[in-house]
């Protein structure tokens, strides 16, 4: 019997093919690690993986692609990055040395607010490029689908012309885009004391959002937004149709990810300080946690957020980068992943779901990180054999090649399109 491949990837050492979160099922048990498998595909989507011998003799004519007796994962799902910004913020390095926090330096006009100037001061000519190097860096290490949120230029307007501007780089590609409205990321300094009647302007967008964001998200945070302003934001957000997310319990347990649960969030994240009363909210419901270790390891002012907890209470867990110019200064999610495994005390056996099917879960994107047969064709093929070395090595992602819908798309860390 034959398949009708135009493409199979053979001489594959190790192959991760994660599955997606159920009720009752341990997160390591998602992740299948099987041996000397094939992968074919047809236009883009696979049709099948399975032990080599067979896939070979069923897949007559199909172009043959030899993974090298490498580990082949699925491509890595981004569920948190802030990646749509101007400037930089390097200055702040000196400030964090001397013992500045977070809300100290977003008080003294610096942080989002000082992005959000360098933002509305650039073109759209210039945030498109800088977005776009940094979603092809992405790639190159190893990103096939990403969440990417406004956030930095805190007006209706704007933040709604932000979301034209992600929906411009979704249609380029290859990469494989999620849009969040997170114009409720701070308040402005025009609303300074104001915040209710920042969150009122803000909510007259939400009908316009309907077809072209994906999710509204608020930063829920005791000194930002607090939870009796977030709520009738996010409710709103929430009749006109528009999942939500939200940003808790980072700076200290504020009781986001209860209010989170509660609301039916799609996911809450950072939850660095969540308790456990948050913990207990968040395995009664459907929420994903999304979990960012590499702010909490940048920042190196708190707690990491309670990863086993979570895990042991049945919670999915998603791993993200956060990549952000000002907490999280990344672009990728390879390289973080020893440090998830080090901080968040996660095997191997929980951050392969962690990274792939959980986070496409934290974006409602079910084929996000899978390799099933009729999911589109997004995979990696890793500088090792061995599917622990990437979450043990770091200082390099060891993603070889980057393939997008069975198209190579970058290489040896450089993109090809």
């Amino acid at each position: 019997m034959t398949t009708p491949a135009d493409l199979l990837i053979v001489d594959i050492g190790t192959l991760v093919r994660p599955r997606e979160p159920q009720r009752g099922v341990r997160q390591r048990d998602l992740c299948r690690v099987e041996r000397q498998m094939a992968l074919s595909i047809k236009d883009g989507r696979v049709v099948a993986a399975g032990p080599e011998p067979e896939l070979r003799r069923a897949s007559v004519g199909a172009r043959i692609v030899s993974a090298g007796g490498r580990l082949v994962t699925p491509g890595l799902v981004d569920a948190h990055t802030h990646l749509l910004f101007a400037g930089q913020r390097a200055h702040e390095v000196a400030l964090k040395a001397r013992g500045a926090t977070y809300l100290e330096i977003l008080a003294a006009g610096g942080g989002i607010l000082s992005t959000v100037r360098a933002t509305r001061g650039a073109s759209d000519g210039e945030l498109l490029a800088q977005t776009r190097a940094r979603l092809g860096a992405a790639v190159a290490h190893g990103t096939t689908h990403l969440e990417v949120k406004t956030g930095y230029n805190l007006t209706p307007a704007g933040e709604l012309h932000l979301v034209s501007l992600l929906e411009e780089l979704r249609r380029e590609g290859p990469w494989r885009l999620t849009i969040t409205f997170l114009g409720a990321h701070a308040l402005p300094d025009e609303y300074r004391g104001h915040a209710s009647e920042f969150l009122q302007e803000l909510q007259r967008v939400h009908p316009q959002l309907v077809g072209h964001a994906d999710f509204v998200d608020i930063f829920q945070e005791q000194g930002v937004f607090e939870q009796e302003e977030a709520r009738p934001y996010l409710e709103d957000a929430r009749r006109h149709g528009l999942p939500i997310k939200l940003h808790v319990d980072e700076l200290a347990d504020g009781g986001g990810a209860a209010l989170g649960a509660e609301l039916g969030a799609t996911s809450v994240d950072h939850l660095a300080h969540t308790g456990p009363a948050g913990v207990d909210r968040l395995r009664d419901s459907q929420t994903v946690a999304v979990l960012l270790p590499g702010t909490s390891g940048y920042l190196n002012q708190g707690p990491h957020a309670p990863a086993r907890a979570l895990l042991e209470a049945g919670v999915s867990v998603a791993v993200a980068s956060d990549g952000n110019p000002g907490s999280s200064p990344t672009v990728a999610l390879a390289p973080l992943l020893p440090w998830a495994a080090s901080w968040l005390h996660m095997e191997p056996e929980e951050l392969w779901p962690a990274v792939t099917t959980i986070a496409g879960a934290a974006l409602r994107c079910p084929e996000a990180g899978r390799l099933e047969a009729g999911d589109p064709a997004d995979f990696l093929v890793w500088e090792t054999d061995d599917y622990r070395v990437p979450c043990y090595q770091y200082g390099t992602s060891l993603v070889d090649e980057t393939y997008i819908g069975g198209r190579r798309v970058a290489a040896g860390g450089h993109p090809l399109f």
